[in-house]
């Protein structure tokens, strides 16, 4: 004759399985993209943004940085060919510099509208916009949002993310200003009681091991590269990392990839794309 089952512990049996998958939900997984657009000009010359959305949208990231847009428009544009929400951050002056002015030359239109952007498939709340220490003749700035990807996952999760450019000579500078741009970043955007989660995207203009990424990493910020050369430009075959998805603090993130795209005419930088798991 077969024994009955015991119905305790049938009972203990079935609530441990079903606790055990409720009660331990998978981590939210995040993808994000640095990429550099060169103001949606190719390599063969052409404006094209579509090209731009194109590339956007084949990697189907969470989150957008982009760097060297020409204006809001731009923006506006690419948030609709990837139906991703969009925000702009300008780098330079509305009103013409007194320069222009005093000597009566029209405004580039370039002075007028300049900046980076960025692109989420989440909603967002900006932050701030500001600019930060350049040497050289362009103006360049840093741009904050929080990010929630609470609807991701169905649970919390608020994230803080910054995207922004850095000076470009190899003067002497230069190589001081982007050392004060971190310093900038730092007090402006970047609040570690508070907690929270924080992402960084952007053309650096910096190698890394340069003194810019030294002086990141001694402020929390985690360059993972995985092992690998994630090497960003020239586009065509590139030989150094300038782009970078840096993250902070250690203890709420899991890099489980990093990448660089092997896209080399949609712009004069290729970008780089990293998969996170916020814990």
């Amino acid at each position: 004759m077969k024994k009955a089952f015991p119905y305790a512990l049938l009972t203990f049996l079935v609530s441990s399985l079903l606790f055990h998958g409720y009660s331990q939900s998978s981590p939210t997984q995040i993808k994000i993209l640095s990429y550099n657009i060169h103001y949606g000009v190719g390599m063969d010359a052409k404006k094209d943004l579509e090209r731009i959305a194109e590339v956007i949208n084949r990697f189907d990231p969470d989150i957008v940085g982009l760097q060297e847009v020409s204006d809001s428009l731009m923006v506006a544009t690419l948030s609709e060919l990837t139906n991703m929400n969009g925000v702009f951050g300008a780098s330079t002056e509305i009103e013409p510099p007194n320069l222009y002015r005093l000597l009566g030359i029209p405004v580039p239109t370039a002075q007028l509208f300049y900046g980076d952007g960025i692109l989420s498939k989440f909603p967002m709340q900006f932050i701030g916009n500001l600019s930060i220490p350049s040497a050289s003749s362009s103006r360049y700035e840093a741009m904050c949002v929080d990010v929630d990807f609470s609807s991701k996952n169905k649970k919390k999760a608020l994230v803080r993310f910054i995207n922004t450019h850095f000076d470009y000579l190899e003067s002497i500078g230069s190589k001081i200003a982007r050392k004060a741009s971190v310093e900038v970043i730092e007090k402006a955007f970047v609040h570690d009681s508070t907690d929270m989660p924080y992402i960084l995207t952007g053309d650096l203009n910096a190698t890394p091991m340069s003194d810019p990424l030294q002086l990141l990493e001694k402020k929390g910020w985690i360059n993972e590269n995985q092992g690998k050369e994630l090497l960003t430009v020239p586009v065509d075959i590139p030989t150094k990392q300038i782009d970078y998805v840096l993250i902070r603090p250690k203890e709420k993130w899991r890099v489980i990839d990093v990448v660089v795209i092997e896209e080399d005419r949609a712009s004069d930088h290729r970008p780089i794309l990293m998969t996170l798991e916020l814990l």
